[in-house]
């Protein structure tokens, strides 16, 4: 596979964390901007719709996951993999659950998931939660999602910024981008976090044409200075809110594009992968990407462009 270079010639990165300078103190009321039409993203045009189908899974690769906590109480969610120890009880949900819990929460949550009428299969990677994993650990959980059903997979992890001799050749980034290719193949959309060094660049992963890569943007649809930006990203990303929910940054706003990715499967069932990421990351006439910035999520205009192209079809 050909390599895939940094936009500003540094070396290519390895090892995984869970973004841990993301995770916020408060839950905030992102829910209410970010389901209500006015405001970044514009969920309301699907979340008025559906809360997503059974038949859409999600896949979510992060760290450990509580299946315990309340608000995953009931929901349709499935672990793949082998099993990573969770946080020891009586603290607070770890990286894992608190992503899960963002697109699937039942409805009577104190936030509710995104999108949870779907259907969510988990696979934790060690090393999120805890030391850093190698990217070959995520190449391996990426692949066993595809495996396992997945339509759209969340990933909100980052691969670490290496500056070592050598970080380039390390096998485990061409295996990481073999399971993009695998997931290219079987029609399964990855969404990834973006980073959050407040540089220009990014890792092989967000870089990849295939991924969609989300920055992270406030209230007034501002990227946050903490985001990574960069041409790869500008051209086929996507800037959400970072809908707090114990996470901010990045790690916060890649759910939000996958939760939309979910619910746009879920009213037009019949389209194919290529047909919704083209949805969703196609900018209005007047957000066309012209820099390091991707456009804002727009789920309004993505639906429309679904609903039109199934009209004519």
């Amino acid at each position: 596979m050909r390599r895939l270079r940094n936009d500003r010639g540094g070396r290519d990165l390895r090892g995984l964390r869970g973004e841990h300078d993301d995770i916020a103190t408060g839950a905030g009321q992102a829910h209410v901007r970010l389901t209500g039409t006015p405001g970044p993203g514009r969920l309301s045009a699907l979340t008025t719709r559906t809360t997503g189908r059974p038949d859409v899974v999600v896949g979510v690769v992060d760290g450990a996951v509580d299946p315990g906590h309340p608000d995953l109480a009931l929901q349709p969610v499935r672990f793949v993999g082998a099993p990573v120890p969770a946080r020891d009880p009586g603290v607070s949900p770890g990286h894992g659950t608190l992503v899960v819990s963002s697109l699937a929460a039942r409805p009577t949550a104190p936030t509710p998931g995104i999108c949870p009428g779907c259907s969510f299969v988990v696979r934790p990677v060690p090393g999120v939660d805890v030391p850093p994993a190698a990217p070959a650990d995520l190449a391996d959980a990426l692949a066993d999602v595809v495996a396992a059903g997945a339509r759209v997979v969340n990933l909100s992890l980052a691969l670490e910024r290496l500056t070592v001799a050598g970080s380039e050749d390390d096998p485990g980034i061409d295996a990481l981008l073999d399971a993009v290719e695998l997931a290219h193949r079987h029609g399964v959309l990855v969404v990834a976090a973006a980073g959050n060094d407040g540089g220009l660049g990014g890792p092989p992963l967000v870089r990849h044409p295939w991924v969609l890569p989300v920055v992270a943007c406030d209230d007034g649809g501002r990227p946050l200075p903490t985001s990574t930006l960069g041409r790869a990203i500008g051209r086929h990303g996507l800037t959400a809110p970072a809908r707090p929910r114990g996470l901010s940054g990045t790690s916060a706003a890649a759910p939000v594009v996958t939760g939309a990715v979910a619910l746009l499967w879920s009213l037009f069932p019949g389209a194919r992968a290529e047909a919704v990421r083209d949805a969703v990351t196609r900018p209005r006439p007047s957000a066309r990407r012209t820099s390091v910035v991707p456009p804002l999520l727009d789920a309004a205009y993505a639906y429309d462009v679904l609903r039109d192209l199934s009209v004519s079809a």
